[in-house]
């Protein structure tokens, strides 16, 4: 995996401007660039929180080779708790082959940020429930880098 080093200066301004721009327009409803970008925002929130806490400056090429997007092993690290868990897996709605079957889509968290960059739809949990969870995480790292 290639992969550059970035600084925690650099995380945590990337966790505030995804997080302004990933909540949508008064009153209407996340779209999958809306959660993308919300994914984002707890990905670099969650690595600077990382950071933060063993007291270094640099989330290096090996850190990131460590956690890749995979939020669960973050916070798992990070000692966050059970009320921030994540899902351990999910299900996609199946892609229809031209054969007439259906194709499932299954994986696990470090595959969101793919469902909603290509434009699918989580179906086990919904979309709706892992950005209800994501919501939760960035509330945490909220209080986190204050």
């Amino acid at each position: 995996m290639s992969a550059i080093t970035f600084t925690d200066r650099e995380l945590k301004r990337a966790w505030r401007e995804l997080s302004a721009i990933a909540t949508p327009i008064a009153n209407t409803a996340r779209k999958n660039p809306h959660r993308l970008l919300l994914f984002y925002a707890v990905e670099c929130g969650l690595k600077a929180v990382l950071l933060k806490r063993q007291s270094r400056t640099q989330f290096s090429r090996d850190d990131i080779e460590k956690t890749g997007h995979d939020l669960r092993k973050i916070l798992k690290i990070l000692n966050a708790g059970s009320s921030l868990s994540l899902p351990s897996s999910l299900k996609l709605s199946p892609m229809a082959m031209p054969n007439g079957a259906n194709h499932p889509r299954n994986g696990d968290i470090s595959i969101l940020h793919q469902a909603w960059r290509y434009g699918g739809t989580c179906t086990e949990p919904t979309d709706q429930d892992c950005e209800h969870q994501l919501q939760k995480v960035l509330e945490w790292i909220n209080g986190e880098l204050k």
